[in-house]
């Protein structure tokens, strides 16, 4: 069943929230957290780097997340990727979230041109694929990244070029109506279906960026799960469209 998200209320709101899923991440935490600071600060000082760690602790991001000064919280309803996002949703401050990964794919470098496009859209994405856009991964990824993406696009007749970057700035009021079902990477295509089909629909941009390699440990994402995993995605979020477009009707 699709699950309703809870906004949390124990904590004034704010600007700005960086947030961040981890699973063993503490060693590319300790890395990034200085430098995701310090490019926050430079957009507005109404600011929080909000961590989503696993239900219990793995490593020692809790400690790296208290070294840092950043708030630091265990994701709620299990330890899937999904879970993250539902629990950021819930416990993000900020009327908008910029959201990253934790494994140093994604550069503060790209907040500012990120942040100038409030404004105008609802749903920024650090966009491989637009005009400038690039990434680092090996080639095989690149070329099964680019027809996923491609196979989305058309499907769903999503404005964007890259629909499976997690790395976006969202309007925090898009996301908190969403009944988000996905528990897997998916869940950021079923965003964005969801979040266009609404009415008014979510407006979507793209700002060019370098999507990185990892800069340590292992990436979540495995090869062959990716491959087959998306062919069955791609059915199940056909089924969201139609509910979504059957919800809007009745609504």
């Amino acid at each position: 069943m699709p699950r309703a998200i809870v906004q949390s209320s124990h904590m004034a709101p704010i600007q700005l929230s960086i947030t961040i899923a981890a699973y063993r991440e503490a060693e590319n935490l300790a890395v990034m957290l200085p430098s995701i600071k310090e490019a926050a600060a430079a957009l507005t000082p109404d600011f929080e780097v909000l961590v989503v760690d696993t239900q219990e602790p793995m490593d020692d991001t809790v400690a790296i997340c208290a070294a840092h000064g950043v708030r630091h919280v265990h994701r709620a309803g299990g330890n899937s990727y999904g879970d993250a996002v539902r629990t950021i949703i819930a416990e993000a401050r900020g009327t908008y979230i910029l959201n990253m990964d934790a494994d140093g794919s994604h550069s503060p470098v790209y907040f500012a041109p990120m942040w100038a496009e409030r404004d105008r859209f609802d749903i920024t994405i650090g966009s491989r694929y637009a005009p400038g856009g690039h990434t680092e991964n090996p080639v095989i990824l690149i070329w099964m990244s680019y027809i996923v993406n491609l196979t989305f696009r058309i499907a769903f007749s999503i404005r964007a070029k890259d629909v499976t970057n997690s790395f976006r700035l969202y309007r925090h009021s898009i996301l908190t109506p969403l009944r988000l079902e996905s528990d897997a990477f998916d869940i950021l295509e079923e965003i964005l279906i969801k979040a266009t089909l609404r009415k008014p629909p979510a407006k979507i941009g793209e700002v060019p960026v370098t999507f990185g390699r990892r800069k340590a440990g292992e990436s979540k994402r495995k090869l062959i799960q990716f491959a087959f995993g998306y062919l069955k995605t791609l059915k199940r979020l056909r089924s969201f469209a139609g509910a979504a477009k059957r919800e809007d009707t009745i609504g």
